[in-house]
């Protein structure tokens, strides 16, 4: 596992923390449902943290406790949603570049979106438990979809530009 004195693994998770706190904001801004940089910490952290289980559980655990913040319930295909988030900046992770960076902030939002909507299909009783049903499911689930890509690209270049313009500044930050 990291050393978790170490700068590196500090300026991290505090990025962690400031990104998580973003889950705030849909309730500040009520039309922006899904928009707040947990699904870019996501990739973030799989791009970064050197060790795996360290990738997966700072997100996760930061998720975890802004829930407990803002009243979320838990739900393990959510969470299931931004593990494999994570799994997405896993695949960039020795090739971080801006394009990799945009490719995966599209790429996890859309399996996100997949995942997370079909869960919130199969149990319900608003959809009919056929083709139209989880149509309707996805349908419905466009304009969550929509601002969770666009706080992905958004606070990606914020995660990650920071981190660089940091890692030039102070070399230490830059992995071993």
């Amino acid at each position: 596992m990291e050393h978790i004195k170490s700068p590196r693994f500090i300026v991290l998770s505090l990025l962690v923390i400031a990104a998580a706190s973003t889950r705030a904001l849909p309730y500040l801004l009520p039309y922006m449902w899904n928009f707040s940089a947990v699904g870019a910490l996501a990739i973030f952290a799989g791009a970064q943290f050197s060790d795996k289980r360290s990738a997966f559980i700072m997100p996760i655990a930061a998720m975890a406790i802004s829930d407990l913040f803002i009243g979320n319930g838990f739900s393990i295909l959510v969470y299931s949603g931004f593990a494999a988030m994570v799994a997405c900046g896993f695949l960039i992770r020795n090739k971080v570049s801006p394009l990799n960076i945009l490719l995966a902030s599209f790429v996890s939002a859309g399996v996100f979106f997949l995942i997370t909507n079909f869960a919130f299909f199969y149990p319900s009783t608003l959809y009919p438990r056929n083709i139209s049903g989880i149509l309707t499911s996805y349908a419905a689930g466009l304009p969550f979809f929509r601002n969770m890509l666009i706080s992905n690209v958004l606070f990606s270049a914020v995660l990650f530009g920071s981190f660089y313009l940091l890692s030039k500044r102070f070399p230490a930050l830059v992995k071993a």
